[in-house]
């Protein structure tokens, strides 16, 4: 496990110790905490939205799900993501599926966006082909809630998803494949690291606005893991006789200390539950 996963490993049993102390009881029927979840992310969470597509950032093959009960499935590890691990203690039956696969029942129970080296910005990860933006899995959702406006009538449909747990995992990809490879993008020569950060955090803030439009009242957003510990930003860049490739994670920490209060006030003035972790 490299030391990213390894931190983001952290930072999602930090959310699953907050669900298993937090006033989120399991019920007497053994039903979930939460009616449906709702997952927005990369390569840390996808779990099978890229096999699909025309792009390097796709591992539907061996070893890739070497661990898991069916072989590859498109996750980007050996066995299940840690956003299978929160389904699991959340009360669900089965795996929250990926949107390109999901049916009519499923939507009832959440749905998994996550993409394979996408990012905030639209362009974030072009360079290894097709991946699933953030505003495109937010255009996804709209179709999701849409369908579920349909199925349960507008006020039903309304009351559950302001019940759902949403959580999205994004930033990494802006760093790692955009900023720092201005062989492909423009981005480090237009923008100092500070006012591009600036701008991930306000465009990221108005996505998250947008999932409290669709209906999101208990979200969760994690942070950026220390990317400079990936082992192919190491072999980039190196290190220079440290672990890790410093300017990378003094990026991730840089966003992830302004994005905090930033994003905290946005979700406090939509009134939402809110994580940060």
């Amino acid at each position: 496990m490299t030391m990213l996963a390894h931190e983001m490993k952290r930072q999602w049993m930090a959310l699953v110790l907050f669900l298993v102390f937090s006033k989120w009881q399991h019920c007497a029927t053994g039903d979930p905490l939460v009616p449906c979840y709702f997952i927005f992310g990369d390569s840390l969470a996808d779990n099978g939205n890229n096999n699909m597509l025309q792009t390097l950032a796709k591992v539907d093959y061996a070893p890739y799900g070497v661990d898991f009960p069916n072989g590859p499935s498109g996750r980007f590890c050996n066995g299940l993501t840690v956003v299978d691990v929160i389904a699991e203690i959340l009360g669900f039956h089965s795996y929250i599926p990926p949107f390109a696969a999901a049916n009519e029942a499923d939507i009832l129970h959440g749905v998994n966006y996550a993409s394979g080296a996408a990012g905030i910005r639209d362009e974030t990860g072009q360079e290894l082909g097709e991946r699933i933006s953030m505003n495109v899995q937010l255009q996804n959702h709209h179709k999701t809630v849409q369908n579920l406006i349909g199925m349960l009538g507008n006020d039903s449909a309304l009351r559950n998803l302001n019940k759902c747990l949403y959580s999205v995992g994004m930033g990494n990809n802006d760093y790692l494949n955009n900023y720092f490879l201005p062989q492909y993008f423009p981005t480090s020569h237009e923008y100092t690291l500070e006012k591009y950060t600036q701008l991930l955090i306000e465009q990221y803030s108005q996505q998250l606005r947008s999932l409290y439009e669709l209906g999101a009242r208990k979200l969760v957003v994690f942070g950026l893991g220390k990317i400079g510990c990936v082992p192919g930003a190491i072999d980039t860049y190196g290190t220079n006789g440290s672990a890790c490739v410093e300017l990378l994670n003094n990026a991730s920490q840089l966003f992830n200390t302004s994005s905090y209060q930033s994003l905290m006030n946005s979700m406090m003035t939509c009134r939402m539950q809110r994580l940060y972790i």
